[in-house]
């Protein structure tokens, strides 16, 4: 029998939350939620990015959603690889209409210069494996005007000039992350890490950093086993944690 992740039943949707993230989170307190379980909402109030970042999304424009995973079978220093298989899935369903995509690390997803898709990833840890992953993202599809002051925003309507219906591209999506997650499932860690590594936005590009010592010429050279990034520096090599580097434009 076919293997299946995300089903129909699995699917919460909310006309309006302030974050599919934290929606999820209190979703799991109160019951057993399964692994699968997205949450879906048109209007996100308050969107969260990495740390104290917010997510722009206009209402109705976009994919909003929140992926409840128990990857159990994770020791907890693979949980990176949760990271690996949304950013994956992203790309291979951005690349299903447009090229030029690429993962910038840890898991913002660019096409060319400019970002379409951010990822969220919260992990809860029981005894030395993961009890469950929740994988929020933002992902840019119809909206074609950006007011905050986030760099670089783009959406697919931006760049194809189409419009999409949401639905449809939502299970296009969940397809897509579904057959990463099986890969991981499965034990596929080489041929993740592999395609994560082709897909690196700079990587062994010659670019400009800051870190807490000032700016600096480098090239990405991959991640380590825990997800931090390898920046190659004249001879020396650095390795840094989330929010230890910044890539300088």
């Amino acid at each position: 029998m076919q293997r299946k992740l995300f089903t129909p039943q699995l699917l919460v949707r909310k006309n309006k939350i302030n974050s599919t993230n934290n929606f999820a989170s209190e979703l799991i307190k109160s019951e057993n939620t399964a692994a699968g379980t997205v949450v879906l909402t048109l209007n996100q109030t308050k969107g969260r990015g990495q740390h104290t970042n917010s997510w722009e999304s206009e209402s109705g424009k976009n994919l909003t959603i929140s992926i409840i995973l128990r990857p159990e079978f994770l020791p907890i220093h693979f949980q990176f690889n949760i990271s690996i298989v949304i950013s994956l899935g992203v790309r291979d369903y951005l690349q299903q209409y447009v090229s030029g995509v690429s993962i910038k690390w840890p898991n913002d997803i660019y096409i060319n210069d400019k970002k379409i898709a951010g990822i969220l990833i919260e992990h809860s840890i029981m005894g030395s494996a993961l009890s469950y992953s929740i994988c929020g993202l933002g992902l840019n599809i119809n909206q074609t005007e950006f007011l905050s002051d986030a760099p670089n925003p783009v959406s697919l309507a931006n760049i194809t000039g189409e419009q999409y219906e949401l639905e449809t591209e939502l299970m296009k999506l969940l397809e897509c992350i579904e057959k990463r997650y099986f890969d991981l499932e499965d034990a596929c860690l080489n041929k993740l890490e592999k395609d994560y590594l082709d897909s690196m936005y700079w990587m062994n590009e010659k670019h400009q950093f800051s870190d807490e010592h000032g700016v600096f010429d480098g090239v990405i050279d991959g991640v380590t086993e825990i997800g931090q990034l390898r920046i190659k520096v004249d001879l020396e090599e650095r390795i840094y944690n989330f929010k230890e580097v910044s890539f300088m434009h």
